[in-house]
């Protein structure tokens, strides 16, 4: 980057329930918003029950619409 900063390279979603982690993903993209669906769709893959309730911040559902 030209003016110094530096900016993740790897996003890292987590599941979880009661403290524990069920399910994560790790993702070549810097941003929640664009990493969120698929993460969703991966755990929809797999053998884990879907959870009830997902929570996420409001960009994700702003960014969705």
């Amino acid at each position: 980057m030209k003016n110094g900063q530096l900016k993740a390279g790897y996003n890292i979603q987590v599941g979880t329930e009661n403290q524990f982690i069920l399910f994560y993903t790790i993702h070549q993209r810097p941003t929640d918003t664009r990493c969120f669906i698929p993460h969703v769709e991966k755990l929809s893959s797999i053998s884990l029950p879907m959870p009830k309730t997902i929570i996420a911040d409001a960009l994700i559902w702003k960014r969705r619409k």
